[in-house]
């Protein structure tokens, strides 16, 4: 499996250490720096819808974020280069289910995940948005790429135009991205 639990010990450890050791060359601490680097990466790269996923994740950082964990670098963690076609982002904020807590009652972190990729909601009442991980969802499905989202123990993995919500045993703080643009060829894993 593309998501196996090495593999996601390995991002989750590497993460972890930008952020104790406050690595700007990862970590955005503004909305203002992690849009100069996805501006660059699609000029770059040339890859544009990419780039407005990318943003739709990484900007609820900073749309739904006021505190974060303790020891941790605040803002999003971006790496864009590190694993071939694969974005990874990440943050140490609220998480999901604390988000959306004041407009509905996820049951647990997986219910508010699901609720997040699946209905219109936002977090930031009266505010009639909250499209942004409809669009993640539906363009990672349409082009076959795969996503793996978690935040607290709930996930949601999209691969091959699948999409799966569960609970996973290992909870974090805030919420972790894996995108792959490879069209369901699954390359990411080699650096």
């Amino acid at each position: 499996m593309i998501f196996s639990d090495d593999y996601l010990n390995n991002i989750i450890l590497q993460i972890e250490n930008a952020s104790k050791n406050k690595d700007k060359d990862f970590f955005c601490s503004s909305r203002d720096v992690f849009q100069a680097r996805i501006d660059s990466y699609a000029l770059q790269e040339g890859r544009y819808l990419e780039s407005a996923i990318i943003g739709e994740i990484g900007n609820n950082t900073f749309d739904h974020n006021w505190d974060f964990a303790e020891g941790h670098a605040r803002g999003t963690y971006l790496n864009l280069y590190e694993y071939k076609n694969t974005v990874i982002l990440a943050d140490f904020g609220r998480g999901i289910r604390n988000s959306l807590e004041k407009v509905c009652n996820a049951k647990d972190d997986t219910d508010a995940v699901k609720i997040a990729f699946t209905e219109q909601i936002s977090g930031r009442a009266p505010e009639q948005s909250g499209n942004g991980l409809k669009f993640v969802l539906e363009n990672v499905k349409k082009k076959n790429w795969s996503l793996y989202f978690q935040s607290g123990t709930g996930c949601c993995i999209i691969t091959n135009e699948n999409v799966i919500f569960k609970s996973t045993n290992t909870d974090i703080i805030g919420c972790l991205g894996i995108l792959v643009f490879d069209g369901g060829n699954n390359e990411s894993i080699c650096k």
